[in-house]
Formats: structure tokens, C-alpha cells, sequence
């Protein structure tokens, strides 16, 4: 199964991700971990320039950065696990293009779409846990931190992100499982997780 975590920034998915390996490692769950952009070396070097404040990108540039760093990736990482037949549980992959380059940017949709199929050779997520945080929580959780170069875009284009997202939820709702963060504890936010991923394993199997 290949298994990918989606959200807005300050969301909360790296923490969730961190306690759902912890999850199974303690149940002997033989599930790989990983990231993207940012797992390989390669995608390590363009993740640092993509959220370099002190970068100046255009949209479309920033688009092409983040699909070189996912074919790689696909090519690497991800292809040959899920070829293996092992469970991937990945943070981040086409959805946030879709909602940062595509409704964030303003870039066409349908032609992101196209690319991402074409680099991802397919694949698929069977299932997305999106996290949705509201936009008051997450300045509330950004006090004091230091913000990248995405981090540091208007309120406008968050909220723009964020209706993309619930855009691609309700174009998908078998895959999409949306989990509304605010008002709940981390380990709630967890026990929810573990659950939907559960329902899903004992569906699929």
C-alpha cells in the first residue's frame, strides 16, 4: 500500500508521520518511511533552494524544481519498495503540488496533473490523510519560528491552498480522509490516524 500524509503548513503531518513510525515499530510493522520533496541527496539540495528566502523563483520554476525532485524520487525511492509489495507511508507528494503550485500559484491544474502522471509513472495513493488546520491555528503555531520562503506568503494564498485541498478531497473521497486539527490534542489527532489506516489495511486486505 502506498500511504500519503497532505495538509497546509503548521498542519501538524510531520509530527503525525513521526508518531504513526513510532506506532509501528512498537507493533513490529514492517511500513517504510519517507518524504518529499527532501529524501534523497538530491532532493535534499533542491528542497533547500526551493524554501530559500533569499531565492527569488518564478511559479513555474518552483513547479519544475519540485517534479525533478519527485521523478527522482519515484525512480529511487519509491517505485522499487512498492514493487517489493511493502507498505509506503510518504509525507507530501502530488496532492501539495496540486494545491501549492496549482490553486496556490495559480498554475493549471489539469496541466500539473498531466506532468505528475507522467514522472510518477502512475502511481497512486490508495489512501491521503489530509490535515487541515485553519489559518488563525497555524499563525498561532508559527509564533516564534523561522519561516521559509513558502511559509512567508500572504494569508490569500494559504487560504487558496487550503480551498485546494478541499477541492481534491471532494474530487477523490475514496482515497481523501480529512482529519480537522484544531481543537485537538496531538495524541488525538493520532488515534484518528492509526484508525483510518487500520479501516484501510483491513478493506484493502
Amino acid at each position: 500500500m502506498f500511504i500519503t500524509f497532505e495538509g497546509p503548513d503548521k498542519a501538524g503531518k510531520t509530527t503525525q508521520v513521526k508518531l504513526l513510525k513510532e506506532y509501528a515499530e512498537n507493533n513490529k510493522l514492517n511500513w517504510f518511511f519517507t518524504r518529499n520533496p527532501g529524501e534523497t541527496e538530491l532532493g535534499r539540495r533542491l528542497r533547500d533552494i526551493v524554501l530559500d528566502s533569499n531565492e527569488v523563483i518564478s511559479d513555474k520554476a518552483e513547479l519544475m524544481i519540485y517534479l525533478a525532485d519527485r521523478a527522482h524520487f519515484v525512480d529511487e525511492v519509491l517505485k522499487p519498495r512498492l514493487d517489493k509489495g511493502e507498505t509506503v507511508i510518504c509525507d507530501r507528494f502530488n496532492d501539495s503540488t496540486l494545491a501549492y503550485q496549482g490553486y496556490g500559484r495559480g498554475i493549471d491544474t489539469k496541466i500539473i496533473s498531466t506532468v505528475c502522471n507522467l514522472v510518477c509513472e502512475g502511481i497512486k495513493p490508495d489512501l491521503t490523510i489530509l490535515l487541515m488546520v485553519s489559518h488563525d491555528e497555524a499563525q498561532r503555531r508559527s509564533t516564534g519560528s523561522e519561516i521559509d520562503r513558502l511559509e512567508a506568503e500572504n494569508k490569500l494564498f494559504f487560504v487558496r491552498v487550503r480551498n485546494g485541498y478541499k477541492t481534491l478531497a471532494n474530487e477523490d473521497p475514496t482515497r481523501f480522509r480529512m482529519i480537522q486539527v484544531d481543537g485537538l490534542s496531538i495524541e488525538e489527532v493520532h488515534k484518528k490516524v492509526v484508525e483510518i489506516i487500520q479501516e484501510k489495511i483491513s478493506d484493502h486486505g
